[in-house]
């Protein structure tokens, strides 16, 4: 939940690599919601061809699976540059000065670093799976490196958002 004396976050004002950051975060956002959607209308398609006894869709329960995977990793960037993501803040939202400083410190440093691992891992799976060539097969078939790609992507920009973080927080104890 965000509080009236929190502002959103902004990109480097007036920079076009900000812009494209601001875009490309938006877009992940915007992404995310129209895979949701997806998801609900061929949700809603195969209950109701069913209940007429038409048809089922049946890559219809698998593709919601790996939508719904794709969609949460696409959020996830998106969230965390909106301050929308859960954040126990019942008791530190009091805190001021040093003390309000050192929980961010810590708390943008964790997920900074674990952020940073799981690219990591991300980034060393896909190139395996690449390597390997394998291939998922269930109702639909593919080149299993596919399911990587939207970890990568996911867990690069929230290394880099919460590294922005970081910044935006010594900036403001700079100022402080």
């Amino acid at each position: 939940m965000q509080h009236a004396n929190e502002t959103q976050p902004e990109p480097v004002a007036g920079s076009g690599i900000g812009r494209a950051y601001c875009g490309l975060l938006n877009a992940t956002g915007a992404f995310a919601a129209l895979l949701f959607f997806a998801m609900a209308l061929l949700v809603c398609a195969d209950v109701l061809l069913r209940n007429l006894g038409v048809t089922s869709i049946g890559w219809a329960v698998e593709m919601t699976e790996y939508m719904l995977m794709v969609a949460a990793f696409c959020a996830a960037p998106w969230l965390v540059y909106t301050h929308d993501h859960i954040r126990v803040d019942v008791i530190v939202r009091n805190f001021t000065g040093a003390a309000k400083f050192l929980v961010g410190l810590v708390s943008y440093g964790v997920c900074l670093f674990i952020s940073a691992v799981l690219a990591w891992y991300s980034y060393t799976s896909l190139i395996d799976a690449v390597s390997q060539g394998g291939i998922v097969f269930k109702v639909l078939m593919f080149p299993e490196w596919w399911l990587g790609v939207p970890m990568l992507f996911s867990f690069v920009l929230l290394t880099i958002e919460f590294t922005r973080q970081l910044v935006i927080l010594f900036a403001q104890e700079k100022v402080a």
